[in-house]
Parts: structure tokens; C-alpha cells; sequence
């Protein structure tokens, strides 16, 4: 468990920080983000937002370096694949900034983007663990503002996102 205020004196809200498999379960058995997270996650996108091909980089090379079977899933030239990383990341992080105003907007989404990656590219529920640990590394690495905080924030909000594709991916709950 990770205190997000990192004081350590339970100021912020606790989350246990762990994409070590799918998130199970209906995307409802999955908090949305609080206040303080997503404050953090905000901060730290406005500072990777300046450097989105960097970003995309990263998390691809990540991602291909802990799953090397998804490389086939992407085309050879990168460039357009990369572009809509960034802006699908930072359209996610806006609608949750104002969650009132676009909740519902951003869970359909999420839910067709899901069904869409499963029916189109074959993803599997396996596969989200490796994208979750692959976006944390890259924030990381182009973030100027980087702590167990910020991934414990950046981890809660993936998880989210990826319980509301899943559940609308054709998986069910699978894991």
C-alpha cells in the first residue's frame, strides 16, 4: 500500500499499486480515482504532454521488451501508432480530470475502445498487466516529477481504465 500523500501518515488516499495481473471483476468493483490521485496523475501529465513522442517511445519499448509477442500486433512504421498513444492518454486524462462532466462519456468509450482492441487486434486480458507496467515505466521515464506516489496514482488510474475495457471486451471478467 502506497500513501499518495507521501508523508507516510496516511494523509492521502491509500491504494495498493499492482499491475501484476488483469483487473477481474466488473468494471463497478473498481473505485474511480479520487481527488488526490488524479491531482497527481494531472500534475504529471501536463509534464509528459510536452514530450508526447518520447512518451510513446518509451512505453513501446517497454512494452515489446516484456511482451515481445505483442510487436506483432503493431504496424512496422510506428510514427502513426505512436501519435494515437498520446492523444488517446491525454483525451483519458482530461475526462477524468472532470469526472462529473465526462464519466459517462469516458466509460463508453473505454468500453468500445476494449471491445474494439479485442475484436480488431486480438487483445487478451494478459496482455493489459504488460501495458499497465509499460505506461508506468514511460510516464516515469519523461516525467520530470517522478515517486512511488506518482506510479501508485498513475497504477490506480490504469487500472480503472482497464477494468472498463475489459469489461466490455467480450472477456468478461477473465484473468
Amino acid at each position: 500500500m502506497i500513501d499518495f500523500g507521501g508523508t507516510g501518515r496516511g494523509t492521502g488516499a491509500v491504494y495498493a499499486a499492482s499491475v501484476s495481473r488483469a483487473p477481474s471483476g466488473a468494471p463497478g468493483d473498481h473505485p474511480r480515482p479520487d481527488a488526490e490521485a488524479m491531482r497527481i496523475v494531472q500534475r504529471t501529465a501536463a509534464s509528459v504532454a510536452e514530450r508526447p513522442v518520447a512518451l510513446a517511445e518509451a512505453f513501446y519499448r517497454h512494452l515489446f521488451a516484456m511482451a515481445p509477442g505483442v510487436r506483432a500486433m503493431f504496424p512496422d512504421d510506428m510514427t502513426a501508432q505512436n501519435e494515437k498513444l498520446c492523444r488517446a492518454l491525454l483525451d483519458g486524462i482530461r475526462a477524468l480530470v472532470e469526472p462529473e462532466r465526462y464519466a459517462v462519456q469516458m466509460e463508453r468509450s473505454l468500453h468500445r475502445l476494449g471491445a474494439h482492441h479485442a475484436d480488431r487486434y486480438g487483445v487478451l486480458p494478459e496482455h493489459y498487466p504488460y501495458v499497465g507496467h509499460a505506461l508506468v515505466r514511460a510516464v516515469g521515464d519523461v516525467s520530470d516529477d517522478w515517486s512511488s506516489s506518482t506510479s501508485a496514482a498513475w497504477i490506480w488510474v490504469y487500472d480503472w481504465m482497464a477494468a472498463h475495457m475489459l469489461g466490455q471486451a467480450g472477456h468478461g471478467a477473465r484473468s
